[in-house]
């Protein structure tokens, strides 16, 4: 429920409340990391449904900075009756309005705010009619998850058009999150350190949003980095302290 701050301001430990006693609980530690990934709430995109942004808030609530918050309006491009939001093979997809009718310019990269203006008033359709035999037998290959949506209503997405929408990924895609500080993923606040969507993206993509590429090669790294500068700030503490 929120980060616990000694007498200097460090972090040093959290509260919560057993969800299946009801019975509160308190842990009192050397130094915290914040790795509950970005926040997506309610927006019904692969795995980010439950993703509250309760971390950051208790982060804030610490004292804690952000930064790259702006560049966290980030929308992935998946079928409407769906939750996948990988939009990679969506560059050999054609866009259609209702009637038929091709949607000149639309596109999943630099087309995307079309189909966005678009959805404001009227249904876009998709299909990826532009991959070869070869292509489409890579894509199967490359991300089978992506066609689970498909296979599940009967529906071939290199022949058949099928509707597609806009899913707000928030920091999950997006690049904010709770400000890095130092190499070791230390943020603002002494004692509390950020991994993974939680922290900004800044440092290694700018303001570019990134999905598997960029943010999982992140997610991986600073969650090596912020144990390891948590481990180390806590081993400090505990000697500096010592009798």
């Amino acid at each position: 429920l929120a980060l616990l701050r000694d007498e200097q301001g460090t972090v040093a430990g959290a509260i919560g409340l057993n969800r299946q006693t009801h019975e509160p609980w308190r842990v009192s530690v050397g130094a915290v990391v914040i790795a509950s990934g970005g926040c997506a709430f309610l927006f019904r995109a692969l795995g980010c449904n439950v993703l509250t942004g309760d971390g950051h808030l208790m982060a804030a609530e610490a004292g804690a900075q952000f930064s790259g918050m702006e560049f966290s309006n980030a929308y992935g491009l998946g079928p409407a009756f769906g939750s996948v939001t990988k939009s990679l093979f969506y560059q050999w997809a054609t866009f259609y309005y209702a009637d038929g009718s091709v949607i000149e310019g639309a596109g999943s990269a630099s087309g995307r705010g079309l189909i966005a203006r678009t959805l404001q008033t009227q249904p876009v359709f998709a299909r990826l009619d532009k991959a070869d035999a070869q292509v489409q037998q890579w894509m199967r290959t490359a991300q089978p998850n992506f066609f689970l949506p498909f296979d599940r209503v009967g529906v071939d997405p290199f022949t058949q058009q099928f509707p597609v929408t806009l899913r707000l990924e928030g920091t999950v895609r997006g690049t904010g999150g709770l400000r890095i500080a130092s190499e070791d993923c230390t943020t603002s606040v002494p004692g509390l350190y950020a991994g993974g969507d939680a922290a900004t993206r800044e440092l290694i993509c700018g303001g570019f949003a990134g999905g598997g590429s960029h943010n999982a090669a992140w997610a991986m790294s600073s969650g090596f980095w912020a144990g390891a500068g948590a481990a180390d700030f806590a081993l400090h503490t505990v000697q500096t302290t010592a009798p």
